[in-house]
């Protein structure tokens, strides 16, 4: 090969390549085989990223950082939820398809420990770089994120001072990665956490992690049609309280239009949602939040939150000292 090809071929793979490649652990909270996680990780990969999956084999929204703490993970009782993985198998193991996608018949936050835990070692002998997670079906926004997944990952990550983005889509359809092909609305919404990881990296500093230590960010991408996510602008938000959906227990469920038109609206108590379009029950206040930094507004605005979050739920300065002057008298002297 003369020289002259061999620089132009060296050339064009340092231009393919990013910055630095980062290690990810890919998780989410809707299981391991839909389109949604399968097209994020072909796109993190493409950009030249090392990437690893492990999801859980269910649909687990709404779960929150729930774990099932000294229970062993045993044989599936049932098949995933797209059918890769048959009743009886490991409840923890691979793809049968892809070695660096693993699943874990448990919760979210359960599969993302599993990433960071097993896999991650076992994989670059440390830590990932980055946990991503998502990107989710329906967005997480406001006061619903205490109870999703995909949130609770992140939390989980950068508590341990790991780097995380949690990414959700307005969009609902939960398609089995078998049904991705060129030019699906899911490679633009992948293409759109990749953007933003892009930036995160071209703008740090030398030596240092991709967010500050104990931080993440959560990101919701507005539904589109085929074309349009590219366009999307960014918008610094903050998390708020606005939300499309607000839990609320039911004496009846059949009293929920939400129950009713997901065909659950039995008689019988339960979960469901209310928001300031469709009323709850008498007496149940609906959380009110107009500011335009929140996050659910941002996005009603067409753009994409993002939102700024870290791990631990401390309480601002003014609140610590308003309660200190009430327990004075149990407190002391307190620092």
């Amino acid at each position: 090969m003369k020289a002259t090809h061999l620089l132009l071929m060296l050339g064009l793979t340092a231009l393919a390549a990013p910055a630095q490649a980062l290690n990810i652990v890919l998780s989410n909270d809707d299981g391991f085989e839909t389109a949604n996680i399968r097209a994020l990780y072909q796109r993190l990969k493409a950009a030249g990223h090392d990437v690893v999956v492990s999801a859980p084999t269910q649909n687990n929204s709404g779960r929150g950082g729930s774990m099932n703490f000294l229970v062993p993970v045993t044989p599936m009782a049932k098949a995933s939820r797209h059918g890769s993985v048959a009743a009886g198998s490991p409840g923890v193991g691979k793809d049968p398809g892809d070695a660096d996608v693993y699943y874990v018949d448990g919760t979210p936050v359960m599969s993302m420990l599993h990433g960071l835990d097993v896999v991650a070692v076992k994989r670059w002998g440390q830590q990932p770089d980055l946990v991503v997670s998502g990107f989710n079906e329906g967005n997480n926004t406001g006061l619903i994120n205490n109870s999703s997944g995909t949130v609770n990952n992140l939390l989980y990550a950068v508590n341990r001072g790991i780097p995380a983005i949690a990414a959700s889509y307005e969009g609902t359809e939960a398609r089995a990665h078998t049904a991705l092909a060129e030019g699906a609305l899911e490679y633009e919404i992948a293409d759109v956490v990749v953007k933003l990881i892009a930036e995160l990296e071209d703008n740090r500093a030398e030596g240092q992690p991709l967010l500050p230590p104990g931080v993440g960010l959560n990101i919701n991408i507005p539904k589109v049609t085929a074309g349009q996510a590219a366009a999307l602008p960014f918008r610094f938000a903050r998390m708020g309280k606005a939300t499309e959906y607000q839990p609320v227990f039911y004496e009846k469920l059949s009293d929920s239009p939400v129950a009713v038109g997901y065909g659950a609206g039995v008689a019988y108590p339960g979960i469901s949602f209310a928001n300031d379009v469709i009323a709850p029950p008498a007496g149940v206040v609906i959380a009110q939040d107009d500011s335009e930094l929140s996050e659910f507004n941002v996005m009603k605005g067409h753009a994409i939150p993002v939102t700024v979050v870290e791990g631990v739920p401390q309480g601002r300065r003014s609140n610590e000292e308003r309660v200190k002057i009430q327990l004075r008298d149990l407190l002391g002297a307190a620092p």
